[in-house]
């Protein structure tokens, strides 16, 4: 049995209709996975693992992206396979072809310091290989407690320079 749909704009069509169809339109080419595990390697080593609940895959916008709404875990690995650090996220994009990741809401990140860092907003940057953020941050160290309103950071968060901060910190002699 063939079925025949025919679609064509009257004098009834309102603009309302035209932006349903094109949301419709839109949500086709959306590709969406449950329970993912992404595994990053260089050659041929593991260089992070990142978990999502859910991720949704524009391959078609103008600028391919991969957005993970309910949030994300990632564990970053050294040479040798030992982790270095981990964050998480309640929300994250992955912009495939300029390689960048941004990262929102609660997004928390530990070293293999054992230094945190909290903040609302924070970008990566794979081909730079560079964390930041000009939105504030929150750092903690054993006994210390930074604030700032921005932050540069190499990408395992071991080497890092806070944008105006302020908090107790610690001076060597």
């Amino acid at each position: 049995m063939a079925v025949l749909l025919l679609a064509a704009c009257s004098s009834s069509t309102t603009r309302q209709d035209l932006e349903d169809y094109h949301t419709q339109a839109d949500s086709l080419s959306v590709e969406t996975a449950t329970g993912v595990v992404l595994r990053y390697t260089d050659s041929a080593r593991l260089k992070a693992l990142i978990t999502a609940p859910l991720t949704k895959r524009y391959p078609q916008a103008d600028e391919p992206y991969i957005e993970m709404p309910e949030g994300l875990k990632a564990r970053f690995f050294d040479e040798n396979g030992v982790e270095n650090s981990w964050l998480r996220a309640s929300y994250g994009k992955n912009f495939e072809q300029r390689k960048l990741v941004e990262l929102r809401n609660q997004v928390h990140v530990k070293n293999k310091e054992g230094e945190e860092l909290e903040s609302e907003e924070l970008f990566w940057d794979q081909r730079s290989k560079k964390i930041y953020t000009d939105k504030f941050v929150k750092i903690t160290r054993k006994d210390e407690l930074i604030y700032g309103e921005g932050l540069e950071s190499n990408e395992t968060f071991t080497r890092y320079r806070i944008k105006r901060p302020s908090g107790r910190v610690k001076l060597k002699e």
